[in-house]
């Protein structure tokens, strides 16, 4: 396994999220990423990164940790096409359970497409049970499987 340093992003991280974004079939708009990591921003939202710990540091994966409903919401897990099946998703994703613990939440949501089948094991993993199915959730008409996982996260 892979052991990346795992830390907060800030908007000095804005280009090397975008071009692991950009290399993503379903990719977010940049202004989203540049808006949500602004110095001025002051949406709730949250971006941890994974960085391998060379002297260059590259930027291997991040996750997305948002607020809905009372509930944290994981609204993103990215990592760089070159750095999969390290294990480097499954750190991120303890790290973002973890950073949602420490912020008062006891549960963590996701939604994912159904067609996600690495997704949704690896969450499956980390004990995220489905709770539901949101009807052409996504952009290109495809549902979106609702997960569920209690935290802090058992493993």
């Amino acid at each position: 396994m892979f052991l990346p340093e795992i830390k907060f992003l800030t908007h000095k991280d804005i280009p090397a999220i975008i071009e692991i974004n950009n290399a993503l079939q379903w990719s977010w708009p940049d202004e989203i990423i540049k808006q949500d990591l602004s110095v001025n921003s002051n949406n709730e939202i949250t971006y941890i990164g994974a960085f391998a710990t060379t002297t260059e540091a590259p930027l291997l994966g991040y996750a997305v940790i948002g607020r809905e409903n009372r509930l944290s919401v994981l609204m993103a897990l990215l990592v760089s096409l070159h750095y999969r099946r390290k294990g480097i998703a499954s750190q991120l994703l303890a790290a973002a359970g973890e950073c949602a613990f420490e912020l008062g939440f006891r549960r963590l949501k996701l939604r994912v497409r159904k067609s996600n089948y690495p997704a949704i094991e690896l969450y499956k993993s980390m004990n995220f049970k489905r709770s539901g199915l949101e009807k052409n959730y996504y952009a290109d008409g495809e549902d979106a499987m609702i997960m569920n996982a209690e935290l802090p996260f058992k493993f």
